[in-house]
């Protein structure tokens, strides 16, 4: 039976499928995953081209920072999943055969794929052509998990990769938080202030203003209107969206006394990290668990479309935050971070 997958992902909905579907396979076979992401060379483009020519580091931020947040994702995901993971990621106009060359460069024994199938223009980097490309040259079993284009969940898949990748996207953040706080008390240093109060604003300007108050709307509602078998539940849920956001001002209050130089605030921000991290696991676990289930029996297709729209329509708010640090760039910061903890995977 097959021990060590090799998953390829891209920066789409599907990637965050992807992401699912090879931790309830990999679970089922007591197998661990690398995760792959095969970046475009964007030198061979003459915008990327001319960005290289002028600043290296620019060109190198923005080649960076798409697979630092697919990986990121992918491995608090295993994470949360119980698996274990490692990440790799390389340059290529040739993603098949850098999948395949990744595969053997890790020792894998069956390659996960998905594919967007017969759809128009080029939707990411693991399009049809690619997967059809990897199945021609692969002298490894390849597991097509998904063809979205034949896929008759396709509109509640697409919604809840976003819903699910938003989430993914909050416990990297929380992974990095408790990581900071922890180097700062072992080495009875002060953490670093300015990269913490940026993931606290982006607690704060994403999962408060925009991905609760839209499950609320949409997801909630809609499940509300089918059946009240989940009504305490989602009363629960809707409840801890409010304390998150008193949890979220304690934290930014224990960092401000922190660069004040109060006293006590290293063990104050302590303390906060850890309710506000504790409330948001037990939030997004009782969601995952329950509620979104419960969502994909009840809701019909037109209905899912309707939540996919309305969680794809909103720009990421780091994205124009003034702190100008775009929230890829926050993430690649992050994975950083967690570098220094040998226990954690990151990208190679």
């Amino acid at each position: 039976m097959y021990k060590h997958l090799l998953v390829a992902l891209d920066d789409t909905p599907l990637g965050v499928t992807t992401v699912n579907r090879s931790l309830e396979f990999a679970r089922a076979l007591g197998a661990r995953i690398t995760f792959f992401y095969a970046a475009p060379d964007l030198t061979a483009t003459g915008e990327g081209a001319l960005l290289f020519s002028l600043d290296r580091q620019a060109f190198s931020d923005e080649s960076d920072m798409p697979r630092h947040a697919v990986l990121l994702k992918a491995s608090n995901a295993a994470r949360i999943g119980g698996v274990v993971c490692s990440t790799d990621a390389s340059i290529s106009d040739h993603p098949a055969q850098a999948i395949l060359d990744a595969a053997h460069r890790h020792a894998c024994d069956l390659l996960f794929v998905s594919s967007h199938g017969r759809l128009p223009g080029l939707r990411g980097w693991l399009h049809g052509s690619v997967t059809h490309r990897l199945l021609q040259i692969a002298d490894l079993p390849v597991h097509v998990a998904s063809i979205e284009s034949n896929d008759d969940e396709a509109d509640a898949n697409r919604a809840l990769a976003i819903v699910l990748g938003e989430h993914r996207s909050i416990a990297a953040v929380l992974n990095g938080l408790q990581q900071l706080d922890q180097a700062g008390r072992i080495n009875g240093k002060a953490p670093d202030l300015r990269l913490m109060h940026l993931m606290v604003d982006y607690l704060r300007q994403c999962p408060a203003k925009l991905h609760h108050p839209k499950e609320e709307t949409f997801i909630f509602r809609l499940l509300r209107q089918h059946t009240g078998e989940h009504n305490a539940v989602l009363d629960e849920l809707e409840r801890q969206h409010t304390l998150e956001n008193a949890l979220i001002d304690s934290l930014s209050d224990a960092l401000s006394r922190q660069e004040r130089g109060q006293p006590d605030s290293q063990t104050a921000i302590s303390a906060a990290v850890q309710r506000l991290s504790g409330a948001i696991w037990e939030h997004m676990s009782l969601e995952e668990s329950v509620i979104f289930p419960a969502a994909r029996r009840h809701l019909s297709s037109a209905e899912w479309s309707t939540v996919y729209q309305a969680f794809s329509a909103h720009e990421d708010p780091l994205r124009t935050h003034p702190s100008e640090v775009p929230v890829k760039q926050l993430f690649a910061r992050i994975a950083t971070a967690l570098r220094q903890d040998p226990s954690d995977p990151s990208p190679e």
